[in-house]
């Protein structure tokens, strides 16, 4: 009975939640630069709530549910807040406001809990005392929170007004906390990774992996401006994040994940590679051709193709050795192997234990 109604709880708010962020989509001004973003706090959500109901034993799927959850309260009570100010009526509006005005706080602290347990669900050795940073932030947002009750809706739903407010300083206390939190867990991941066990390992290759693809979607649209279609790729790339995890803790196609990376960071070196090469000839052809001649971009297109290959290849057993090395041990033990010589040895054991009239093998190439 109690597992089912935590299954109902979770299920029910997790409808909630995505009704929330369909809400923010529609209703928001200039959500399509954030719809990256709400995307990304409903892959955390859905995982959450998907990690919950199967392992609820596991603390990793509750506490993304709660870090997810509270960046989507706090831009619901921003916008809900901000919409009762041209209305009246709206049902709840100083309570979701004042929510808004703190609540993003937690955001941190949950994301920095989340990173200090997982995969298992618990902290390891000495790093349960960095359990004591996270505590420290939410009491001191829970404090900011109390001061904050009673400002009118304007100064909540403004985040230059609601940072002058008395006793703001413990909701940033708490923020700043959280954030320190979060930096110190993922040196947490590092410690865990060094005593690890194989599975362990792979589970945690997995999340580093979704964060080095954001932070290669971060680094490729940071420099560019006011590109909203960029920062929905980078706000979709940190889905990836809460997805790995799910793959992780529920150990779905676990040990794919070496060949993941290491085709990974093969086609991004191949790329990098024709992509010097077409521009080195484009500049070269340049210099005794026609600037941007049909002639020169042809010239680099075949080049480019021609090294294709040969240029996989190499980088792919140069990978393979570093990202992928069972695969690679497992191709030199087939290069190796001659099986010319294993069927003469078969052969010759059985031509001298049941010496028939003939012997002979049929092997298929």
């Amino acid at each position: 009975m109690k597992s089912l109604v935590l299954k109902s709880a979770v299920v029910v708010w997790t409808l909630l939640m995505i009704a929330t962020i369909v809400w923010l989509a529609v209703t928001t001004e200039g959500a399509e630069s954030i719809i990256g973003f709400q995307g990304a706090a409903l892959s955390l959500i859905v995982v959450g709530a998907i990690l919950t109901l199967k392992q609820p034993s596991n603390s990793v799927g509750l506490l993304a549910l709660v870090a997810g959850s509270a960046w989507v309260i706090f831009l619901f009570g921003i916008g809900y807040g901000t919409a009762s100010l041209g209305s009246t009526g709206l049902p709840g509006a100083y309570v979701f406001a004042w929510m808004g005005g703190w609540v993003g706080a937690l955001f941190p602290t949950g994301l920095a809990l989340l990173i200090l347990v997982f995969p298992s669900g618990q902290p390891i050795g000495l790093w349960r005392f960095g359990l004591i940073a996270p505590v420290v932030g939410t009491l001191s947002t829970a404090v900011g929170a109390a001061f904050l009750w009673g400002l009118p809706i304007s100064t909540l739903v403004s985040a230059d007004l609601v940072s002058e407010a008395e006793g703001y300083v413990f909701v940033d206390a708490g923020f700043l906390l959280g954030f320190f939190s979060a930096v110190l867990a993922s040196l947490s991941v590092v410690a865990r990774f060094r005593v690890a066990d194989f599975v362990e390992r792979q589970q945690i290759k997995w999340v580093l992996a979704a964060i080095g693809l954001f932070a290669l979607a971060f680094v490729a649209g940071a420099p560019i401006e006011d590109n909203t279609a960029i920062w929905q790729v980078v706000g979709l790339a940190m889905a990836a994040i809460p997805l790995a995890i799910l793959f992780a803790v529920l150990r779905c196609r676990l040990y794919d994940i070496d060949r993941l990376i290491s085709r990974t960071v093969t086609y991004l070196l191949v790329v990098g590679v024709l992509a010097a090469v077409f521009f080195g000839v484009v500049t070269a052809a340049s210099s005794f051709l026609e600037t941007e001649s049909d002639l020169a971009i042809a010239a680099s297109t075949l080049a480019a193709a021609a090294i294709f290959n040969p240029v996989r290849k190499r980088v792919q057993v140069w990978v393979d050795r570093r990202f992928n090395r069972s695969r690679y041990n497992a191709q030199l033990v087939v290069d190796d192997f001659d099986s010319g010589e294993v069927v003469d040895g078969w052969v010759g054991v059985v031509a001298e234990t049941m010496q028939p009239s003939a012997a002979g093998v049929w092997v298929r190439e």
